[in-house]
């Protein structure tokens, strides 16, 4: 292996780095919009989050089961 493949891959590395730090940092500025300072990030909290979550999780459980029984019936329908 040669000194400039060495190199670029080293450069790369650094570049990746650098670029993920700077995302991360800018999704943490962004997720302050709209906040007091001294206001923690979890202070938003709804307290029917957890209701809410119950529900979607539910849904999903049905949602699935619907999709079980109609890919049941399809296969009757389409033969391959």
């Amino acid at each position: 292996m040669n000194a400039n493949r060495i190199i670029d891959m080293v450069i790369r590395q650094i570049t990746r780095r650098l670029v993920k730090h700077g995302v991360d940092k800018g999704i943490d500025l962004a997720s302050r919009v709209g906040r007091k300072p001294d206001q923690p990030a979890d202070a938003s909290h709804d307290p029917d989050v957890d209701r809410h979550m119950r529900d979607g999780a539910a849904r999903q459980k049905q949602n699935a089961n619907q999709m079980r029984q109609m890919t049941r019936q399809m296969r009757r329908f389409i033969k391959f």
